[in-house]
């Protein structure tokens, strides 16, 4: 019973294929997630290993820059593997070439001190980055 009342509630996902669907759907008010594959992605700047991650999240807030780059970020408090607590920031840069650059920077807790160097991915647009909004 209940998952059928959560079905009802559900939207249906509408991919977004490229920044001006993505900034589009944002400006008229849709929920847009954003799904990452960063296996997908190749490193860059000073990272050099391949990702490992997946993950998703949705876009609270958002910023265009006058050369129509559009950023959004995500930062949250987690455990490391040995269980102590860190801080973790993630940024997004959607750039009207439809590349994506996807960096994060982790601190330690409560000190803020960095724990590691900057780790940086260079994305597309369904090439390692995919978003979509919810249709309702």
């Amino acid at each position: 019973m209940a998952a059928s009342c959560l079905a009802a509630h559900a939207g249906e996902a509408i991919s977004l294929s490229s920044l001006e669907d993505v900034e589009g759907a944002l400006n008229r008010g849709a929920v847009v997630s954003v799904a990452v594959d960063l296996p997908a992605c190749a490193p860059a700047g000073t990272t050099t290993a391949p990702g490992a991650a997946r993950g998703g999240l949705r876009i609270n807030a958002y910023r265009v820059a006058p050369d129509g780059t559009l950023s959004f970020s995500d930062e949250h408090a987690t455990v490391d593997a040995s269980g102590q607590p860190i801080w973790q920031f993630i940024r997004y840069q959607v750039k009207p070439d439809q590349t994506v650059a996807f960096s994060t920077d982790l601190f330690a807790l409560p000190s803020f001190t960095r724990l590691a160097p900057r780790i940086s991915y260079a994305c597309a647009i369904n090439r390692g980055i995919a978003f979509f909004a919810e249709r309702r």
